[in-house]
């Protein structure tokens, strides 16, 4: 039967049924032919792959390098942030690109079932999308600053983090690293304790902080940046122990140095005694019921000291720690340090007057009096109101550069009571007073019940003087009134301080001397008049003058009427002989103080800031001069002046401080510094 055609419906040709294919027979299928065209597909997608990961990996696996190495707080990887920008720009453009061929691709294949196109779409992002977050990544965190950190830098060994001592912190990893982002720091506030408050403000990086208590401490700081920014930085630090304190914390041989458990002693009137071993070999030096004491070390390097603490509970407490002796090192140039009174001990308040002489030209002389205070000068006096130990350390910085340290320990104690103090020898003592007519020989032994009480003088003016421990000799062969010292010390360490009026009086026969004015600063002219002068049965011939400030020997035979100009600062002795018509001589002398000039040293200039280079005209005029003043100005940026009102230009951007120095005989005047800012 022949099969019928089908049949069009509504104009629409029906489909022409096909014959199903033959199946084939059972048995070994044969080689099929290889398209060469479709092989030539594969192999293209293959390379295409290929040319498409290796790049991708390459991209990754450079991206994470980065990211391992960068934000480099030394700086030493900073150069790749440039190229790692760029690559992460163009690798973003190449994969935007890629993605959107890809996406061009696969909306324009019709022929393709819609899952499909989804299933290559999902693939192409899966691929494409990692890489631009990677992109997007990468320049953000590579640009990102360095952590900021607050570094140690005294003490350098963890384990010498023992109280008391003074810890140095120093941000200047942190400046440097602001710097490479061209960050300009302006101040730093700290916050040694992490309470909040402000403890230090600074200028430089660096600050020191004391401790003397153990534990931890949140150590703060805010960093301000030019224009308004500010950065903030906090750290923990641990204080291990608390032991003693040592002043200074590495003691010069054969100096003296101040060991003190104060702040170990909650209250002294706790306190039984302490038992000292300063040399580490387990024997006791020294027993006493002070909180603070001084001692000298003989010897060179590291020796172990202990404190045993009995308390009056009974409860003990020994402290050690490891104290290293340094060698003293020669001043740079000679320096007389002299103190009145010469020995520095007594109870409190005690007053005392410190000066330093020295030939060589001095810039200025700091003083430190180890009670938190401080001053400057060559001559200054100082009251202690507290009991303890003090070292008084005066630098003398000269004007060449070098700068001497010297030090003086000043105790002062509890007083010590000797209400049954007598004295034996001549002339007699009533109610502290001695008195007599020139020449007043003293010859004093003082007397107690009280037992193990040392005794010892100070006749500071005093013509001479003899013996000074336990019993005094001296002699005054000045009328006036002095003052002589007797000191007495228990073993405890308390002292006692009493003053001895010596009053010396002038002879039945008197020579006269007033003066006119009787003090001032140099160059200083005087008159003097001894006309009053009355010599008993004796009729006066004439009159000889002697100035301790000529050359010695020089004598002016003239009346009882002389002047006399003293042109240089100093303490001198004048000197009138009278001559009687009967061969006899008499004299007499006065001392005057010639004081140098008072001057002060003050500044001011045409602008405090601008741009480098910047020209300043500075100015003197408000200072306080002397006779024969000389200046002296510093520019911080090692350039001086010499000029009354010089005109500086700074060269470079910096904060400098200007300061004036004047000089006027032995007197000096230090400007206080005026801060110039030298901006880019």
């Amino acid at each position: 039967m022949i099969p019928t055609p089908p049949q069009p419906i509504d104009g629409i040709a029906a489909p022409t049924p096909t014959t199903p294919p033959a199946q084939p027979a059972m048995g070994p299928r044969p080689p099929q032919p290889k398209d060469p065209a479709v092989a030539s597909r594969r192999f293209l997608r293959r390379l295409i792959v290929v040319l498409i990961v290796i790049p991708y990996m390459t991209y990754v696996l450079w991206s994470t390098y980065l990211l391992m190495v960068l934000p480099d707080a030394t700086g030493e990887y900073d150069r790749l942030i440039p190229t790692g920008m760029m690559v992460a720009l163009v690798f973003a453009i190449v994969l935007v690109s890629i993605g959107l061929f890809a996406f061009l691709r696969i909306g324009s294949a019709d022929y393709l079932p819609l899952p499909r196109r989804r299933l290559a779409a999902i693939k192409v992002a899966a691929v494409i999308l990692p890489g631009l977050l990677l992109s997007a990544i990468v320049p953000l965190a590579i640009r990102r600053e360095p952590k900021l950190w607050i570094d140690i830098a005294v003490p350098e060994r963890e384990e010498d983090m023992v109280a008391p001592l003074s810890v140095t912190f120093s941000l200047q990893s942190a400046v440097e690293i602001l710097a490479r982002r061209e960050l300009t720091t302006e101040k730093f506030v700290w916050d040694f304790d992490g309470d909040g408050k402000m403890n230090a403000e600074s200028t430089g990086p660096t600050v020191t902080a004391y401790y003397d208590r153990q534990g931890q401490r949140t150590i703060a700081v805010t960093i301000f940046l030019k224009g308004g920014a500010v950065r903030r930085i906090s750290r923990v630090v641990t204080i291990t122990r608390a032991v003693f304190a040592v002043d200074p914390i590495q003691p010069v041989l054969d100096e003296p140095a101040r060991l003190s458990i104060a702040h170990l002693v909650t209250k002294k009137d706790d306190l039984e005694q302490i038992e000292w071993d300063f040399d580490g070999n387990g024997e006791i030096d020294l027993v006493t019921k002070e909180l603070d004491v001084v001692h000298t070390f003989f010897a060179e390097g590291e020796t172990m000291v202990s404190a045993k603490v009995t308390l009056k509970t009974k409860s003990q407490q020994t402290y050690e720690r490891a104290v290293e002796v340094l060698r003293s090192q020669p001043l740079p140039f000679p320096v007389d340090f002299s103190a009145d009174p010469e020995h520095l001990i007594g109870p409190s308040p005690f007053g005392a007057v410190f000066r330093v002489s020295t030939e060589e030209p001095v810039r200025v002389v700091l003083w430190n009096f180890g009670d938190g205070t401080d001053a400057r000068g060559e001559r200054v006096g100082h009251t202690f109101a507290q009991r303890g130990v003090f070292p008084v350390i005066a630098e003398v910085r000269s004007e060449a550069g070098p700068v001497a340290k010297i030090t003086k320990v000043v105790r002062v104690t509890e007083d010590l009571p000797l209400p049954d103090l007598s004295f034996s020898g001549s002339p007699e003592v009533k109610n502290s007073k001695i008195s007599g007519e020139v020449p007043v020989i003293v010859d004093l032994k003082p007397r107690t019940t009280i037992p193990l009480v040392e005794f010892f003088w100070e006749a500071p003016e005093a013509t001479s003087v003899g013996s000074t421990r336990d019993s005094v000799q001296a002699v005054y062969r000045r009328e006036g009134v002095f003052t002589l010292w007797l000191i007495g010390q228990d073993p405890d360490g308390r002292v006692m301080r009493k003053p001895i009026t010596v009053e010396v009086l002038p002879p039945a026969s008197t020579v006269t001397i007033r003066m006119d004015p009787d003090g001032g600063t140099s160059p200083l002219a005087v008159r003097f008049d001894a006309s009053e002068t009355v010599i008993r049965d004796e009729q006066i011939s004439g009159f000889e003058w002697t100035f301790s400030d000529e050359p010695q020997g020089a004598a002016h035979q003239q009346g009882a009427q002389v002047s006399h100009v003293f042109q240089k600062p100093g303490t001198y002795e004048i000197i009138s002989r009278v001559f009687t018509t009967s061969g006899k001589e008499y004299s007499a002398s006065k001392t005057i103080v010639v004081r140098a000039p008072v001057i002060d040293a003050c500044i001011s200039a045409s602008r405090t800031d601008g741009r480098a280079p910047l020209g300043i005209q500075f100015n003197s005029d408000c200072s306080t001069l002397g006779q024969k003043t000389a200046y002296m100005w510093d520019f911080g940026d090692t350039f001086s002046s010499d000029q009354k009102n010089p005109i500086h230009d700074f060269q470079r951007p910096g904060t400098y401080a200007v300061t004036l120095t004047l000089r006027d005989g032995d007197s000096v005047a230090v400007s206080e510094p005026l801060v110039i800012t030298v901006h880019p």
